[in-house]
């Protein structure tokens, strides 16, 4: 760490660059993988759209087989005639009736699709009525064909295509339904196109089909196209579908399949791993020759900026070095016009360190004025120290005429005048004792009570175990001065004004409130924030809270409540009695 805190910026900036490469390296590798898995996706997506909609299309279409065949068994005609042939064996009526069973096996047939080769209708008696192509199968078949009939009790059952019969073929038994005894009188079965099938519903041809459809290890389709090496490797895996990538007579094949939820049969598809491999390889070639060009004007502009950043910064270190050696009076001289103008961060830098360059002597000069104006204000001020001796002497004389002439009034009057005025210029102590504060509020409530006389009504209630707490000096009287403006001068007749103590949340709460007119809330927060001008309340109460704050912590508060034609009550939180007494300074 030490090694790197004294490279330059240039370095730094270099192995950022390289830290970056290294990064898009990484990047570009994991991209490449991650290309990989994102291409079998996509071939697993598409075969499984692929296979999808073959299978739903070949399954509805199975699925209306059945429902012919469940229309043309429970058909009331062909179960009449059937049930004549079991119960009447004769030449005439056997001929009828088996013509009116081909009629409406015609009837059935002809509206339903062009994939049904033929139907065959097996009566009790063994003999066959037909409409379709004729074909002649083998008695083994014949025999598979009627014992997978009578093991499905009337359920539906698929013979795969075969040598003798390259048809899919449906066969159910038939029973009675008129009356439902549910007693076997014959066998349907359906010979089905099932390439005619798939090439006009699925739409592919089974020359260029990559579609197989198994049963078992039976291959329903394509028949007699598939070579018996791929047939047998094709095996389904466990679930409902998936892919894998198996080699199938010489090649890599990408295998996806789909087992059908109707007939229970696997579909699948097949796709040549080669070509697909060579596309990746290719797009792999193509990514690294993309990250190294990348890399490359990667590389070029990082030293590009950081040839742009250290330029300024050793530019400014040369200055500072020539300002160090350099005149005073003159270091300003030369840097006044910048050789190259940056809007940057640098640029600010230099701006700012010529503009501190260009101040520094008008500091030293505004300094040196500064210390003559402040020995000249304190010359003033000792002078100003003679002007209060000479008005307390003034006052006092009054005091001793008044007394001489017994004017009792005026005697108090300015005695609590004098007090006032010494206490209000006195800077010697700024925390005083709730006593002396309260010294203070009574020679000032002497004076207006001269004033209003008998509208005055003031009352004072503060424990004298209060009266050692801490408190700024002169946070009362600006209290009761308010009172007097905003709550007595108003009214026409007397107000009461009270100020009394007592202990609130652990905090000793002094409270000044009157029963004047009081404030709107509105104007009530509008004095709080400082955004009313009036004559005390105002700048008074801001004036105190901060002096409350400034003395002991935040915690302590000055708080204005008031509301129209109730009063207004001001309370100062001071600290209580014990902990007023430590603070004191």
């Amino acid at each position: 760490m030490k090694a790197y805190r004294k490279l330059s910026i240039k370095m730094k900036m270099f192995l950022m660059i390289m830290v970056m490469m290294a990064f898009m390296i990484i990047l570009a590798f994991g991209s490449l993988y991650y290309t990989y898995s994102v291409y079998d996706k996509q071939l697993f997506d598409k075969s499984s759209r692929l296979l999808n909609l073959s299978s739903s299309t070949v399954d509805v279409e199975l699925q209306k087989l059945e429902a012919l065949s469940l229309n043309m068994i429970s058909d009331t005609q062909i179960q009449r005639a059937l049930k004549s042939l079991l119960d009447d064996d004769s030449a005439y009526s056997s001929f009828i009736e088996r013509k009116k069973i081909t009629d409406r096996l015609w009837e059935h047939i002809s509206g339903a699709a062009r994939y049904v080769q033929s139907v065959h209708l097996i009566d009790s008696r063994g003999r066959v009525n037909k409409y379709g192509e004729t074909l002649t199968v083998s008695q083994e078949k014949y025999d598979r064909m009627i014992a997978a009939a009578e093991q499905a009790n009337g359920a539906v059952r698929w013979l795969y295509p075969d040598d003798d019969d390259p048809m899919l073929v449906m066969v159910r038994q038939v029973r009675a339904y008129e009356p439902m005894t549910l007693e076997p009188v014959g066998i349907l079965f359906l010979r089905i196109n099932i390439e005619r099938l798939v090439e006009e519903y699925a739409g592919i041809d089974s020359q260029d089909s990559d579609i197989i459809l198994k049963a078992g290890s039976e291959v329903v389709y394509p028949y007699r196209q598939l070579p018996d090496a791929v047939s047998a490797g094709l095996n389904p895996l466990p679930g409902s579908g998936g892919y894998e990538v198996k080699n199938l007579d010489g090649r890599e094949i990408f295998l996806s399949q789909k087992k059908s939820g109707y007939t229970g049969w696997v579909y699948y598809n097949m796709a040549s791993y080669d070509e697909i491999f060579e596309r990746i390889i290719w797009l792999k070639n193509s990514l690294i020759v993309v990250y190294l060009i990348a890399i490359l004007v990667v590389l070029a502009l990082g030293m590009v900026f950081a040839r742009s950043l250290t330029r300024p910064i050793r530019q400014l270190i040369s200055q500072m070095k020539e300002v160090q050696y350099g005149d005073l009076e003159n270091m300003d001289a030369n840097l006044s016009i910048p050789t190259h103008q940056h809007m940057d961060e640098l640029g600010l830098l230099q701006r700012t360190y010529r503009m501190m360059i260009t101040h520094i002597n008008t500091l030293i000069k505004e300094n040196y004025a500064s210390q003559l104006v402040i020995k000249e204000t304190e010359f003033k001020a000792l002078q100003a120290q003679i002007n209060p001796h000479f008005l307390y002497n003034a006052l006092d004389s009054i005091h001793w005429l008044a007394k001489k002439n017994r004017q009792e009034q005026i005697s108090s009057m300015v005695l609590s005048l004098g007090y006032l005025l010494r206490s209000s210029i006195s800077f010697k102590q700024n925390i005083i004792t709730l006593a002396e504060e309260l010294e203070i509020v009574s020679h000032y409530i002497t004076i207006q009570t001269y004033r209003f006389r008998q509208r005055l009504d003031f009352r004072l209630d503060v424990p004298a175990p209060y009266l050692e707490c801490a408190i700024p000096k002169l946070t009362l009287q600006p209290l009761l001065e308010n009172a007097i403006q905003y709550g007595l001068e108003p009214q026409v007749g007397s107000c009461l004004i009270r100020v009394y103590a007592e202990i609130s949340g652990g905090k000793l709460a002094l409270i000044v409130e009157d029963h004047g007119p009081g404030m709107e809330p509105e104007y009530v927060e509008q004095v709080l924030r400082g955004e009313v001008k009036t004559r005390g309340t105002g700048i008074g109460l801001l004036n105190i809270r901060e002096r409350v704050r400034l003395a002991f912590g935040e915690e302590y508060d000055v708080l204005l409540e008031s509301k129209p034609g109730l009063g207004t009550r001001v309370t100062v939180l001071l600290p209580p009695p014990s902990l007023g007494k430590e603070d004191r300074p």
